[in-house]
């Protein structure tokens, strides 16, 4: 991985943590109509402590705001953000599950750790891909069963363009 590859990676905004504080956020408003942070934190699973940390953090960055000193609500950024995380969410998991053959579980599971690492572009891409895959059409089922019937090998690492030197049979 190159340099400026990893610095990108590692400057990025939205971790997987801020993720889950602007979804979970999010999810308590649309469902109970309000979210205080011990509901944020019960969610989540960590301490009082923790999600209070991470919520002061939030509010710094202009994502949360709070009201009436406890009823937390997304900035119009970090709506945008949740958004987003969510959108790209339900098409990795799509893409996973319909595409990928992954069971529903773990396409979720799978999804969630790349969700928030996405553009925009690589998500839109992804979506045409499932669309495109999820015809009704005779040539879309047999690419797929196919696909589903493909054996990944690679019996001849010299000459596989996909791994190259990184290939894992070859170690």
């Amino acid at each position: 991985m190159s340099n400026e590859v990893w610095k990108e990676f590692a400057a990025h905004e939205v971790t997987h943590s801020v993720a889950h504080y602007l979804t979970t956020i999010q999810e308590l408003r649309q469902l109970k109509g309000y979210a205080i942070l011990k509901d944020v934190a019960d969610d989540l699973q960590v301490t009082k402590g923790s999600a209070s940390v991470q919520i002061k953090n939030l509010k710094e960055r202009g994502l949360v705001t709070e009201i009436d000193r406890h009823h937390l609500c997304l900035t119009e950024d970090g709506e945008k953000v949740a958004m987003q995380v969510v959108y790209n969410r339900e098409v990795v998991t799509n893409f996973f599950h319909k595409v990928l053959g992954l069971d529903p579980e773990n396409a979720g599971i799978d999804a969630c750790k790349i969700e928030h690492l996405l553009s925009h572009e690589a998500t839109e891409r992804l979506l045409g891909l499932v669309q495109l895959l999820s015809q009704d059409d005779p040539a879309v089922a047999g690419f797929l069963k196919k696909f589903n019937s493909f054996k990944v090998t690679c019996p001849e690492h010299e000459n596989c363009d996909v791994c190259e030197d990184v290939c894992l049979e070859a170690q």
